[in-house]
């Protein structure tokens, strides 16, 4: 969807202002890193998910321990899942997070999600498991997103080191 007729000018910095229905429609929120780049007249900002650069290595530790936890894992951004892995990862895999769970992700805290607090994480898609566990992924302080297990029974202690252990992992790959 492209939006024509608005006008910026540069402040003396070089800055200019998105407007408000703009990142509200893009989710940007204040702290969210952009990507700048340009192509001859044109500049292009695009919001930056700092695991692009690693979506073969998160592919893989998900597909590791949704092996050992025989549950669905997922790789979040702090608006949508960028890697799923496990039996119904076609469902999970481009999924929308609902404001209430970008929320969550924003305050960095892991979180156990269980009832009714499961139809509030995705946009159009309904949960398949009855308990979702929730660590975020913090790079030199700055969070970039989190992984989460799917689980059809209360989380164990041995699943949860487990996923811990995988945030680790990515976190020292993105670092």
């Amino acid at each position: 969807m492209a939006l024509a007729g608005i006008v910026r000018r540069l402040d003396e910095l070089g800055r200019i202002v998105i407007p408000k229905e703009m990142r509200r429609t893009l989710h940007l929120n204040e702290g969210d890193e952009m990507e700048i780049t340009m192509q001859t007249d044109t500049v292009t900002l695009r919001k930056y998910s700092g695991f692009e650069s690693i979506v073969a290595t998160l592919k893989a530790v998900a597909g590791l321990l949704s092996k050992e936890t025989q549950a669905d894992v997922l790789v979040v951004t702090q608006d949508s899942v960028v890697a799923a892995e496990g039996k119904n990862k076609k469902r999970y895999i481009g999924a929308e997070l609902t404001e209430t769970f970008s929320d969550a992700v924003r305050a960095r805290r892991a979180v156990v999600f269980h009832g009714d607090e499961l139809s509030n994480l995705f946009r159009d898609k309904q949960c398949d498991c009855v308990y979702a566990v929730y660590e975020p992924v913090t790079v030199r302080g700055d969070l970039v997103g989190g992984a989460m297990l799917m689980l059809d029974s209360l989380p164990s202690d041995i699943s949860r080191a487990y996923l811990h252990f995988c945030v680790g992992l990515i976190e020292a790959s993105l670092s």
